[in-house]
């Protein structure tokens, strides 16, 4: 695979990293232009996305914190992109209290900004993929894939010259169904939430089969369950408690 996009002298421009920026400038312009189809003004899009995206950023971080505790080193914070599911939780926390201080939808924003999460997931794991962190467990499957890259083997520990489950690109996969999915739902009158519902439902069961299929070890576990399983659950729990407070105060 390709661990860096660009290599000149001791400079290092790492694929993840730009796929990242890209999937972030990507996902809150297509955010901004739904913003007013969802009763939402573009300048309140755009400044909530970009503290959701600062938000997740430091939630994925500090959810590694918490699970590594003292292991988790200066280099492990600045090399590791930290874990997506603990970072959109605490992202939809402090969206919340936006809603709330502005007296806005909760539902509508979450409408508004679900293409964008389900267009990051396919496009940030295509940068896991390019820098073999996220790997899967070894498979005879023909479309499995072998990783050569030391440089890569040395950051991520993705052992070389196994046939490996191509666990990140079965999530860019599910990313890109989620899209396809709501782009469907979206057509048809629905109550506020439900394309934000559709996503969480969608990803939070997909991700919590996914994790089966997945290597890395270092990913860290609670008893019989990874860390992103448990999180992929509390991820369910917010999506049927939120229909079915969307439904229940929906007029009948």
């Amino acid at each position: 695979m390709k661990p860096f996009l660009l290599e000149i002298g001791g400079f290092r421009l790492p694929t993840y990293g730009v796929l990242l920026c890209v999937a972030i400038l990507a996902g809150i312009w297509m955010a901004v232009r739904r913003a007013e189809r969802h009763g939402l003004s573009r300048d309140f899009v755009y400044s909530t996305a970009t503290l959701a995206v600062l938000t997740a950023l430091i939630g994925a971080k500090l959810t590694d914190w918490l699970r590594f505790g003292e292991a988790y080193t200066w280099r492990a914070l600045l090399t590791s992109a930290g874990t997506f599911l603990g970072g959109f939780l605490l992202a939809f926390a402090v969206t919340a209290v936006v809603a709330w201080r502005s007296r806005t939808s909760l539902w509508r924003i979450g409408d508004t900004f679900a293409a964008s999460l389900a267009l990051g997931v396919a496009v940030v794991r295509v940068g896991c993929f390019a820098a073999s962190c996220d790997y899967g467990k070894p498979t005879t499957l023909p479309w499995g894939v072998t990783f050569t890259d030391l440089t890569a083997a040395s950051f991520t520990g993705v052992p070389l010259g196994v046939r490996l489950h191509p666990s990140q690109l079965y999530e860019s996969l599910l990313g890109l169904v989620i899209l396809g999915t709501l782009g469907v739902v979206e057509r048809k009158p629905r109550p506020p939430g439900f394309l934000f519902l559709v996503f969480v439902t969608m990803y939070g069961a997909g991700r919590f089969l996914l994790e089966f299929l997945r290597g890395d070890a270092d990913r860290g576990f609670w008893g019989p369950l990874s860390t992103s399983q448990w999180l992929s659950l509390a991820l369910l729990g917010l999506s049927y408690g939120g229909y079915w407070l969307t439904q229940r105060n929906t007029p009948r």
